[in-house]
């Protein structure tokens, strides 16, 4: 019996997948698939597989999920945070539904490109946040959270490194969250957030392990 987040999960997939068949008819041939700082689209692709892009990437990922957590070397961790495991799954799948809204909308209604700039900062600090606030619950495994060697090898790194890192997630969102309705140094913030959810973390697993 599947659970009742597979259950949301795939309904969100199912829901996209619909909804691209209503308004495949309505969209240009040429469709955005990305979109700069600015809020501008700087890529663009053929609706015949643009339009399917998203919900496929999504549909794919429902299937990998309980296949990465069967065959990671620590599958049996994934009971000990099974619940959280099921909460990033769909707070993932639910992104990637904004992401589709938010595509076609854009496309549908060119006009309003201002707005993108904004509503994608704010769904990517709300999601850095969220994320946040679940990595410290997150227990050693090879495909979900900080993979460095020292965390890997050393369970007290492992989870003074997520708690480190789950801080570094929020405070990155709330400054994307900041940043979408100020558009104050937006390159800066962007380069400063991603260093610091990436780069501190993994110094931080290096200088515990050595004191450890």
């Amino acid at each position: 019996m599947k659970s009742k987040g597979f259950i949301l999960r795939l309904s969100i997939v199912l829901a996209m997948i619909i909804a691209t068949l209503f308004l495949y008819p309505k969209l240009p041939d040429i469709i955005p698939t990305h979109w700069n700082f600015q809020g501008q689209p700087d890529d663009w692709g053929a609706k015949t597989w643009a339009a399917w892009l998203i919900p496929g990437i999504s549909l794919l990922m429902i299937i990998l999920f309980p296949i990465l957590a069967k065959i990671d070397p620590r599958h049996k961790n994934y009971k000990k945070f099974w619940g959280v495991w099921e909460i990033i799954q769909t707070i993932i799948i639910a992104f990637f539904g904004f992401i589709y809204f938010i595509q076609y909308y854009m496309t549908l209604y060119p006009e309003n490109q201002n707005l993108m700039q904004p509503i994608m900062l704010s769904a990517v600090g709300l999601l850095f946040i969220v994320l946040g606030n679940y990595m410290g619950k997150i227990r050693q495994n090879y495909f979900v959270g900080i993979k460095t060697p020292w965390t890997l090898n050393d369970k007290e790194v492992w989870q003074k490194t997520h708690r480190v890192g789950g801080w570094a997630f929020v405070i990155a969102g709330i400054l994307y969250l900041f940043e979408a309705w100020t558009g104050l140094f937006i390159g800066p913030v962007f380069i400063i957030t991603i260093t610091g959810v990436v780069v501190v973390p993994i110094v931080y697993s290096y200088v515990i392990s050595k004191k450890n």
